[in-house]
């Protein structure tokens, strides 16, 4: 590991004994979880000890976020990700995408549900209500996609006055603007078909997760339990 200034990278070690480039991960900001470069380290290492290859400009997928190698003069592999505050463009970082993957993760075992992980991809759409941007609370929806580009959620405000059966209340987004736009639900991304997530608060979060109708409730200790705890 080394840094420079705010900016931390972490390298693999052992591609080389298998004769394949080193990668090499950026972090812009400080490592927001302990360990979490590991994440990704040990899946490109794994992937290489078991023969494949990897070469620059090629896509790598981790969770729901899509990855970009790049050849860097250092002579490794790079780690591009989506700047999501600029559309199509990519930086050297994997900040976003391994903090958003540890939090899908950590939300599924929260409750149980790791088994049935169900990571849609950044570009799948979702049908979003006109007022969700500004609503206070959240209604959050998955069912089973009707097209290939369809990830089966809905996301709506939680008033009850406004029709979410009007086409002129509805629109259809893909997930990344989502992610922009209200960065919290993005956690809730990889539950599968048939849950619905209700979620308040602004700056102190709480969920409510029902699968198939029936409410589940967060492990003791776990993640989704001390969000809902919170101060």
């Amino acid at each position: 590991m080394r840094g420079v200034s705010d900016i931390t990278e972490f390298r693999t070690t052992t591609c080389s004994a298998h004769d394949h480039t080193e990668f090499t991960l950026r972090f812009l900001r400080d490592v927001p979880v302990p360990g979490l470069e590991k994440m990704l380290l040990g899946y490109l290492e794994n992937a290489v000890a078991t023969g494949t290859r990897f070469k620059p400009g090629q896509t790598v997928q981790l969770g729901w976020a899509t990855l970009r190698l790049t050849q860097r003069d250092d002579g490794t592999l790079g780690v591009l990700e989506p700047d999501l505050k600029e559309e199509l463009k990519w930086i050297e970082s994997v900040d976003q995408s391994l903090l958003e993957t540890w939090r899908h993760k950590e939300v599924l075992d929260s409750l149980g549900l790791l088994e049935r992980a169900d990571y849609p991809r950044q570009a799948l759409q979702a049908i979003v209500c006109s007022r969700a941007w500004e609503a206070p609370a959240f209604m959050m929806g998955r069912t089973a996609p009707s097209a290939p580009t369809d990830s089966g959620w809905f996301v709506g405000c939680m008033d009850d006055a406004h029709d979410h059966q009007s086409p002129d209340a509805l629109s259809v987004v893909p997930l990344i603007e989502i992610a922009v736009k209200v960065p919290p639900l993005t956690q809730f991304f990889a539950l599968p078909e048939g849950s619905d997530v209700v979620v308040t608060g602004a700056g102190r979060l709480r969920a409510r997760v029902f699968l198939e109708g029936e409410e589940l409730k967060p492990r003791a200790g776990s993640y989704l339990d001390a969000l809902n705890r919170q101060d």
